[in-house]
């Protein structure tokens, strides 16, 4: 009885262990999106729960996430389309015998803040905005307190150092201008942040 209980545990902590390795950089529930996702694909044997997971075309192996997170938040996911066993051998080698998740983003770049809660997500409808009235293309200048701040442009989420409760203001300076201020190669617009000082 105790071996039955002991493989149990066992068999539950890897499934969790393994859900860690494809959390999403929300908080809350939210973080759980993907590896719930993958978890259920898993249970119909279309994949396993470890699949190579290809992001806007960079492949992130199960083994490969033990080091870094998947750069994503849910509301950056546009599509996901799983690739079964056989093809992802075909693609990706050995590799491929878990199977592959493809997911596809939003164009546009999403900035999360801090909160565990819905606050997280305070930016980005207002940052979508500026980017659907073109004051903002693809990776506009964050500065906060008038500090540029420095982020991956090749990824698509971007975890701001920030609480909601910590902004006073935001406004934008148009693709147009921010390289007066900010440089030439500035030339994607600017989000300028203020916080409680």
């Amino acid at each position: 009885m105790k071996k039955v209980i002991l493989g149990i545990i066992t068999i539950l902590s890897l499934s969790t262990y393994s859900q860690n390795r494809y959390e999403l950089l929300d908080g809350g529930k939210e973080k759980l999106f993907l590896s719930d996702s993958i978890s259920k694909m898993a249970q119909s044997g279309f994949i396993s729960n470890q699949p190579i997971v290809v992001l806007d075309g960079k492949p992130f192996r199960y083994q490969d996430l033990k080091k870094q997170k998947l750069p994503l938040s849910k509301i950056a996911i546009e599509k996901i389309i799983a690739i079964d066993k056989q093809k992802g051998i075909n693609i990706y080698g050995s590799f491929g015998e878990a199977g592959v998740l493809i997911i596809t983003t939003l164009k546009t770049k999403v900035f999360l803040l801090e909160n565990e809660d819905e606050a997280q997500y305070y930016l980005v409808d207002k940052i979508k905005a500026a980017f659907n009235e073109s004051q903002l293309a693809d990776s506009p200048l964050i500065a906060i307190d008038g500090v540029p701040f420095k982020y991956n442009k090749t990824h698509n989420t971007i975890v701001l150092p920030l609480k909601r409760e910590l902004i006073y203001d935001i406004n934008f300076l148009n693709k147009n201008s921010s390289n007066v201020i900010y440089g030439k190669d500035e030339i994607y617009g600017a989000v300028i942040i203020t916080t409680q000082k």
